[in-house]
């Protein structure tokens, strides 16, 4: 299965994403007045979303009741060539009841997540200028 993500430049510092589902957000690098989240956010958000939706699909599956499910995201840009995120820390909180071997099986489920593999290994990405 194939995922497309198409990214157009737009006045200023915007850019128009279009996914392949049809939604559009923009991602905006504007300190003033942004109408969107920079690059950075939106890809500590896909990793947060991603550990959080195997979390649910995790307590789901066992049945394990929670109220709260919620996945925070931080990173520090690199002081040092080249620029990249660092120290990333994606924490999970939830009011579900688990043992100490039930946490570490849990853990071990958010790990799956698609993002999470691909930022661990990825060697390169491909540019190309068309």
């Amino acid at each position: 299965m194939a995922i497309r993500v198409e990214i157009v430049a737009e006045e200023k510092e915007k850019f128009l994403a279009n996914f392949s589902s049809g939604t559009r957000i923009y991602v905006d690098l504007s300190k003033e007045e942004a109408s969107g989240p920079n690059p950075l956010e939106v890809f500590l958000a896909s990793v947060a979303s991603c550990v959080c939706v195997y979390a649910k699909k995790y307590l789901t599956q066992h049945s394990i009741e929670f109220k709260e499910l919620r996945v925070e995201a931080t990173a520090e840009l690199s002081k040092d060539p080249p620029t990249r995120l660092v120290d990333i820390r994606i924490k999970t909180h939830t009011d579900a009841k688990l043992n100490s071997a039930e946490k570490e099986v849990f853990l071990r489920f958010m790990k799956n997540c698609p993002i999470h593999n691909t930022v661990i290994h990825t060697k390169s990405i491909e540019i190309d200028l068309i």
